[in-house]
């Protein structure tokens, strides 16, 4: 990507688009034989009229009688890297993204990603992931409690993956994953989460368009902070039966059900209090050449960071994709997500939280140019909670303008 793409300094948000824009459309799309690199740059200007995800009479810092709607511009920048070697590919992507709030000013900050891997194969036998994912981002608002100020968190994944297909029905997958997560909290400025954990599955590929077979994860994870505080740890087995099934390549299956059991000794008032059935379900079926549809239900168990400990979260999900031209694509989606939290450690909620959470999300794209697309959209999020500060909703609008090539035929 062309050099002045690396400074924003003085640069309103248009201006910088086209810098970007410009860079972008004079690179080149492949670089070496075998692989390409494909810069991108993009824009969004959004509004939210609850950019803190608050109920609305909480009051915010500095401004006393201000509304807590604000618009902020997103700007994003990088490249993704692909080159193929044999039957291994190389992959990577890194962006850098800047945030500017008109009003909230203290909220302006910079976010970056890197993520790259190997995806390797041999023979028919073997073939596996391994893959680096390291982020800075800001803590979405509404992961924390009544919170109206910047806090920024930073998580390394490394996986790898080892499949062994020994004979033309039986397959062997495994997945080990590291995870560390720094993610200060008000009350714990220095909170970190460090998770392992290692997966099996055996599959069955005996029938025609069919997978199944069973599952089987074990994770260990720990809780670090201030001196003051404990460092709650836990352990958590789970045991699935999965299939994924393809109907004459219209319609799609697949599916996971089991069950979860978690136990944190440093907690031995709740041990064992968030397991449960857990599991998911996916279903898409294309109603025309134009049309497809999503459903979804999803009940698992997750590690709520910031009371240091876990939630059990039921998704119920649908959603609605229509290609009207060759050119412009319209969605539609709709979650609804209830959200129960056990006691925890190091947490100042009430051991009996549920939470109801929905999202509803609206958005066309339209393909300007080969290299550039304009996608406005809409958003609308509600979340009723029996203890009243872990209320909100909020509405958002904003357009997005992404300037990318297409990726080179290999």
């Amino acid at each position: 990507m062309n050099d002045v793409c690396r400074s924003r300094a003085g640069l309103a948000p248009a201006l910088w688009l086209c810098v970007c824009t410009w860079g972008v459309v004079v690179a080149p799309a492949s670089a070496v034989a075998g692989g390409s690199l494909t810069p991108y740059a993009a824009e969004d200007i959004e509004h939210n009229s609850n950019i803190f995800d608050v109920q609305s009479t909480v009051p915010i810092p500095g401004y006393p009688s201000a509304a807590l709607g604000d618009t902020y511009f997103e700007t994003r920048a990088g490249v993704d890297g692909i080159y193929t070697l044999d039957h291994q590919q190389f992959f990577g992507t890194a962006e850098f993204r800047r945030f500017d709030y008109d009003k909230f000013t203290d909220l302006d900050h910079n976010e970056y990603l890197f993520d790259g891997g190997l995806k390797y194969k041999i023979d028919q036998i073997i073939d596996g992931t391994i893959e680096y994912r390291h982020e800075q981002r800001m803590v979405q608002f509404q992961d924390l409690t009544d919170a109206t100020y910047l806090i920024v968190e930073t998580e390394n994944t490394a996986n790898a993956s080892l499949n062994v297909t020994f004979t033309p029905e039986w397959r062997l997958e495994s997945r080990l994953r590291d995870h560390e997560l720094d993610a200060p909290r008000s009350d714990v400025p220095q909170l970190s989460l460090h998770e392992d954990s290692i997966h099996e599955g055996l599959r069955y590929l005996g029938v025609s368009d069919l997978s199944a077979g069973v599952d089987v994860e074990y994770l260990q994870g720990q809780y670090r902070h201030d001196p003051l505080a404990l460092d709650p740890y836990y352990h958590q087995t789970s045991e699935y039966l999965a299939a994924n099934y393809l109907v004459s390549g219209l319609t799609s299956f697949n599916g996971a059900l089991g069950y979860t059991s978690r136990t944190d000794p440093t907690n031995s008032g709740t041990t064992g209090a968030g397991s449960g059935v857990t599991g998911n379900i996916g279903y898409q079926h294309a109603l025309t050449g134009k049309t497809t549809v999503n459903l979804g239900l999803r009940r698992a168990l997750s590690t709520y960071l910031t009371t240091g400990g876990s939630e059990i979260d039921t998704t119920a999900s649908v959603g609605v994709a229509f290609q009207a031209t060759y050119k412009i694509r319209v969605r539609a989606s709709y979650d609804y997500t209830n959200s129960k939290f056990p006691d925890t450690p190091i947490g100042i909620e009430s051991p009996e939280r549920t939470d109801h959470f929905q999202t509803a999300n609206l958005d066309a794209s339209y393909q300007v140019l080969h290299w550039l697309s304009i996608r406005p959209y809409l958003r609308y999020q509600t979340r009723h909670s029996n203890i009243p500060i872990d209320s909100f909703n909020s509405n958002v609008v904003g357009i997005e303008l992404l300037a990318k090539k297409p990726v080179p035929n290999q």
